[in-house]
């Protein structure tokens, strides 16, 4: 695994770090590691991806119209029988 050295960060910067680890019950080191590893993922909303992918202009789609089935009754006593057709 690799080190980083970070050189002339602000001392204000290193107070707020040693607070947010004692709040976290953490080392300032391993509170570090995870503002720097959650930094660098790339989350990107659905939305948003969506629009980088096809543009801004909005699309109306035609949807088939959903056919509902009748409730099952799990009460019957032929519940779970073949049909006898």
């Amino acid at each position: 695994m690799a080190s980083l050295s970070v050189r002339r960060l602000d001392g204000e910067v290193i107070r707020r770090l040693k607070m947010r680890a004692q709040r976290d019950g953490l080392s300032v080191e391993e509170t570090v590691r995870r503002i720097l590893a959650e930094a660098v993922v790339d989350v990107e909303p659905a939305g948003a991806m969506i629009r980088r992918i096809v543009g801004d202009d909005a699309v109306d789609f035609d949807l088939p119209a959903r056919e509902v089935d009748d409730p099952i009754d799990f009460t019957s006593g032929d519940y779970g029988r073949d049909d006898p057709e």
